[in-house]
This record gives structure tokens, C-alpha cells and sequence, in this order.
């Protein structure tokens, strides 16, 4: 005897346990997936970023003032630690975001005086004259406060109001700015100015030259941090891995040195090396920024 037919209007009874639908083929698993890594959804489940009370990860972000994106060629290039010194070496208030996930933040042992979660999903703050904003959640990265963040005990070293430097740590993106996340990309792409972080390796120069050519002649305003020695005391394997778009800008090159205790401890409320932060500072002159402090003497205060 067959099953019944169901009137109009009745709701379908469930499935027997031993029916089969329609398969989903490897290739749509794959691409619901990165969707969902994404943070894009279908049907009728609500957005994160319109959730009630959830931060905002979608639209544009409009900062005041100069922006300063640092940008890593590959993975623990340093991004963060240069991000971190220039912040140091200028003279302005800045506000620096970090983009990467919670469990990837290398500003957990940095700030002096934590302000906590500011509800907007980031985890605020300070440092001398630094605002220091990281990833509350996992997932989209939630967009910039838009009010320049302020606190009274931020001294102003000149006297006088000066303009808030935002500096942007946008991490390392393999697959091109147009795979970051949300504002990231964008902002990187719309930023006065860009630090390229790379390290004096032959991978290090290979991702570095894949990165100029996928950025283009867009920016004017573009410098080169390499982790390592000078150009002149690279092996000859790293100086034969350099290609055209590198050879261009050699010129430039801001040795970042190692610090062994920065390799064993990470950033925390020590002092930064001084040899960090006068490469900081050739790097903001580079970039013809105004407010970077005299370049401190040489010698560790580790």
C-alpha cells in the first residue's frame, strides 16, 4: 500500500530515517564553507553585524587624519612589532587597530593600562601616547570606532593639539588585498601611506616581489621593512632571489634587527629596543611623516 496523499493545506510528515534526498555535491560544501568563514549567509538568519547589540562589520570606513597600513608579506614577518614601533617612534596620538583574530593578537601583553571591551567588538588600550585597539571576538572584523579614541591622561608632547596618526596592523594576506577581510582591504588600499614587511630570506624576497606586483605603481607613499641585516650583508642567495619590482626600491630598505628578547617574549610592557625603535623612525621619515622623534642612541635597554 503506497502512502497517503496529503491533503492541501496539511503540514508534510517528516522523512523516514532510511530516505534519501538530493546529495550536495563536494564543491558546494566547499564553497557554503568559506562562506561561512566569511560571514556570509543565506535565507532568512540574521547577519552578525545586524544582530541586536553586535558590532558593525559591514560599510566603509572613513578615518580622520593620515593612516599609516602595515602590511606583512607572509606569516610572522614581524607586522605587528613594526606596527607597534612606529606607533612609538611618532610624537602624535595614535590609535593603532590590530586586524588579526583573538587567539593571533600580539598586543595581549602590550598596553600599560587595559580600558576594556569599548562594546563595538574591540578590546581598548594604552600606552604612552598610543591607543591600542585589538579583536574582542573571533569571526568579521568589526569597523573602526568612528570618533577618534581619546583618554585625559594621553599627554600631548608638543603642547599643543596635534593630529591623531592611525596605524593599521592588516596582517599578512596570501591571496591578495581583495581576500582580506571586510574594510580591511579597502583601507589598506586607500592608506597615504604603506609599510611592506618582509624578511631577508629567499621566501621572504619572493613574497615580497609577488606583493609589489599585486599592489601595482598605487602607491607614492610606500616603504620596505625587512627583519634582518642591511641589503649589503644579505647572503647572495637572498640578493639573486630579489626581482625587478623589489631591485626598485633596495634603496629604501629599513633593516629591522633582531632582538633576542623579543623572540623569546614577545611585545610586553618592557621597553621596546632602541635599535627597533630608530628603524621605526627611519621608517616615518621615509614615508615623509611629521612627528617622529630624534632617532635614539644606539643600544638596547633590554
Amino acid at each position: 500500500m503506497g502512502p497517503a496523499a496529503s491533503t492541501p493545506g496539511t503540514p508534510r510528515a517528516a522523512d523516514p530515517p532510511d530516505t534519501c534526498r538530493a546529495s550536495v555535491s563536494v564543491a558546494e560544501l566547499r564553497a557554503a564553507w568559506h562562506a561561512a568563514a566569511a560571514g556570509r549567509f543565506r535565507g532568512t538568519m540574521q547577519q552578525p553585524s545586524t544582530a541586536p547589540g553586535a558590532p558593525a562589520t559591514e560599510g566603509e570606513w572613513s578615518p580622520t587624519g593620515e593612516v599609516v597600513a602595515v602590511l606583512g608579506c607572509h606569516g610572522y614577518a614581524g607586522c605587528t612589532t613594526v606596527a607597534v614601533a612606529l606607533a612609538a617612534a611618532t610624537d602624535r596620538p595614535v590609535h593603532l587597530l590590530e586586524t588579526a583574530a583573538p587567539g593571533a593578537s600580539g598586543l595581549v601583553g602590550y598596553a600599560t593600562a587595559e580600558l576594556g571591551p569599548t562594546g563595538t567588538g574591540w578590546v581598548r588600550g594604552r600606552r604612552d601616547h598610543v591607543i591600542l585597539d585589538r579583536r574582542e571576538h573571533p569571526g568579521p572584523v568589526p569597523l573602526p570606532d568612528p570618533d577618534p579614541p581619546t583618554h585625559p591622561d594621553i599627554p600631548d608632547p608638543g603642547g599643543t593639539a596635534q593630529e591623531q596618526l592611525t596605524v593599521v596592523d592588516a596582517g599578512c594576506h596570501p591571496d591578495g588585498l581583495e581576500a582580506a577581510p571586510g574594510w580591511v582591504g579597502p583601507a589598506v588600499a586607500a592608506a597615504q601611506h604603506l609599510v611592506l614587511v618582509t624578511t631577508a630570506t629567499v621566501p621572504g624576497m619572493r613574497r615580497l616581489e609577488e606583493t609589489l606586483e599585486r599592489l601595482g605603481p598605487s602607491h607614492a607613499r610606500l616603504v620596505l621593512a625587512v627583519r634582518g641585516p642591511a641589503p649589503r650583508r644579505w647572503p647572495a642567495a637572498v640578493r639573486h632571489s630579489t626581482g625587478p619590482a623589489t631591485r626598485d626600491l633596495l634603496t629604501g630598505v629599513v633593516p629591522v634587527p633582531h632582538d633576542p628578547g623579543l623572540a623569546v617574549h614577545g611585545l610586553d610592557t618592557r621597553p621596546l629596543p632602541r635599535e627597533l625603535v630608530a628603524a621605526a623612525t627611519d621608517l616615518l621619515h621615509g614615508l615623509g611623516l611629521t612627528g617622529a622623534r630624534p632617532a635614539p642612541t644606539k643600544g638596547s635597554t633590554r
